[in-house]
């Protein structure tokens, strides 16, 4: 079982692919959810998984997986969770001002947090910042993003 934790889901482009994958995957035989506090509701897709509310993720028992760093706070302590990824969709701390490195340290170098990038220049750059990334998945490619389910599935 896979999920996608997020916050919102906006019309923006990292939405819509999340989107788009999470449907693709849920035509599978991999069980698949969503878990967001709002949809926008000029979304342009249909969700076509289960969705349920954020705070739901406390009890799932499956891969959980976000692309916001705020969340991925939160992601630490959902127990039940067979394993934990941040996916560095964009490289986003840079644009948040005030941002230390040092407060960055404890998201990526977490133990129970692993990464996931978009790209081989983003797996190098990550790699020699933080740790190697566990996945490359680029634009929430249904077939890793199944891969990774799948994987722990059958542990």
């Amino acid at each position: 079982m896979i999920g996608i934790l997020k916050n919102n889901i906006s019309r923006s482009h990292k939405d819509f692919f999340a989107i788009k994958s999470i449907n693709q995957v849920s035509r599978t035989s991999l069980p698949s959810c969503l878990f967001c506090n709002t949809i926008d509701p000029n979304f342009p897709l249909t969700i076509e998984t289960t969705v349920l509310q954020q705070i739901e993720a406390f009890s799932f028992e499956g891969v959980l997986i976000t692309d916001d760093l705020l969340l991925t706070q939160m992601l630490v302590n959902i127990p039940c969770a067979k394993k934990r990824y941040l996916y560095i969709y964009d490289m986003e701390w840079k644009y948040i001002n005030g941002l230390r490195f040092t407060q960055l340290e404890p998201i990526f170098y977490n133990e129970d947090i692993d990464l996931i990038v978009r790209s081989e220049y983003h797996f190098d750059l990550v790699s020699k910042l933080f740790k190697p990334p566990a996945h490359i998945m680029e634009y929430w490619d249904h077939n890793v993003l199944q891969k990774i389910g799948n994987s722990h599935d059958q542990s």
